[in-house]
């Protein structure tokens, strides 16, 4: 319970956040953009369904800010698993365990970034060495919860995976984009749709993971701010059985700046 209350005070805060600076309705009544902040707000569970199970973030929500979309998924830290464990849930947001076919096959229909708020900044150190050592091609920041700021979530608090200083300083929330070589309509990594593909890989028999989002996710991440399915109970248990871990990558952001 303390889990899932946790995931739903994330983005409740980011909503607060919204409603506190004043950043009102993204659209006006004729459809145009006007707004930024939070646009869109999936539970676990609808988000695990929507990627057929390939990956089980805690939750997932789109951001807008300065023109730019960024799309994230959520992993909660309460703290109390090893560091290793934390690591390994990156495996499944680059493969679908067939690497004979693709070992970036779940990377390139990801609609967004891997966010891991963290229990403190003490463990956050720990987590972020381990995190180093995957070179994860998925785009990851970590932020911890007793950070201070008084933005919560959405301030100065998230700072990039990556081997370049320059790239790992902290920033806010909608500067993330920046710091991953830029996100597309959609919210997603640029970068992830530049992972090289195999010929042999298969089709998934399924237009769910076109471009990241389907249409009507996309819209939907454009158009309202979904708090769909926000349980006030435990949700059943999801099998936390990481993948097979893929090889050494190096991470296609990791260029320098300008």
């Amino acid at each position: 319970m303390a889990h899932l209350l946790g995931v739903n005070q994330f983005f409740a805060d980011l909503a607060d956040y919204c409603r506190r600076s004043g950043l009102g309705s993204p659209f006006s009544g004729a459809g145009r953009l006007e707004g930024e902040g939070l646009h869109s707000w999936r539970s676990e569970k609808s988000i695990t369904e929507f990627y057929e199970r390939k990956v089980t973030p805690d939750g997932y929500g789109c951001w807008y800010q300065g023109g730019q979309w960024l799309g994230f998924f959520l992993e909660h830290d309460m703290g109390t698993e090893p560091l290793g464990r934390v690591a390994d849930k990156l495996d499944r947001y680059t493969t679908s365990g067939d690497r004979a076919f693709d070992r970036f096959d779940t990377a390139r229909q990801l609609g967004g970034m891997v966010l891991i708020w963290v229990a403190s900044r003490r463990r956050e150190q720990g987590v972020r060495k381990v995190l180093q050592a995957k070179h994860s091609p998925v785009p990851v920041a970590t932020a911890a919860r007793d950070c201070g700021d008084p933005d919560g979530p959405a301030g100065e608090v998230w700072s990039v995976v990556t081997a370049e200083p320059a790239r790992s300083r902290r920033v806010r929330l909608g500067e993330l984009p920046n710091m991953i070589g830029g996100t597309t309509e959609t919210g997603a990594p640029i970068v992830l749709s530049e992972l090289p593909a195999s010929s042999a890989a298969p089709s998934f028999g399924s237009d769910r993971f076109r471009d990241g989002l389907t249409d009507e996710m996309g819209q939907a991440n454009r158009q309202e701010l979904v708090l769909d399915e926000v349980h006030t109970t435990e949700p059943d248990t999801v099998d936390d059985t990481p993948y097979p871990a893929p090889g050494r990558t190096t991470q296609p952001w990791w260029k320098p700046l300008g």
